[in-house]
Parts: C-alpha cells; sequence; structure tokens
C-alpha cells in the first residue's frame, strides 16, 4: 500500500479540514515521517488507521476529536492509497 493523499477533519490537533497530498515523497520512493515530539507524526499514522479500521488502539480514541474545532464539524479521516490492485478511498 502507498499512501497518495490523507484528508483530515476536526482531527487531533487539526481544527479544520487539513490534506496531506504524499504524491511528491512517492517519486523517491521510501519516505520518512519526522519531526519533534508534539509535531503531529502520530495523529497522522492515527489518522490512517482511522480511515481504515474506524477505530485506532488504546486510550487515544478518547482523544482523536480536536478540542479546537467548531461543535458543528465533524470528526473524519479518509485516505487514498494505491496497491497492486488499484486507487482506492476509505473514510
Amino acid at each position: 500500500m502507498r499512501p497518495v493523499e490523507l484528508e483530515l477533519e476536526a482531527f487531533g490537533p487539526f481544527a479544520g479540514t487539513e490534506r496531506i497530498d504524499f504524491t511528491p515523497l512517492a517519486e523517491h520512493g521510501l519516505f520518512v515521517v519526522c519531526g519533534p515530539t508534539g509535531a503531529g507524526k502520530s495523529t497522522l499514522f492515527d489518522a490512517m488507521t482511522f480511515a481504515l479500521y474506524g477505530t485506532i488502539p488504546g486510550e487515544r480514541l478518547e482523544h482523536i476529536r480536536s478540542h479546537h474545532a467548531h461543535r458543528h464539524r465533524r470528526t473524519a479521516a479518509a485516505l487514498t492509497f494505491d496497491t497492486a490492485a488499484g486507487r482506492f478511498r476509505v473514510e
């Protein structure tokens, strides 16, 4: 599986809608998600897991909704990815 795009809404520290386009990184093959503590690396992997399975492990599930989001905004994650069988999008 190769991630193509990740879309987050009111997820983790992100109050609004954020889109991460992995396409430029895929041109180089393997890539690393890195950054300082608290930068949101785990949030990205939690969002991918939530999009694929509808949950995340452990107590983090209680904290996936952004505390900064407007109360009418839904909490969601969508992942578009490629496999040998084609391109898929899960929400």
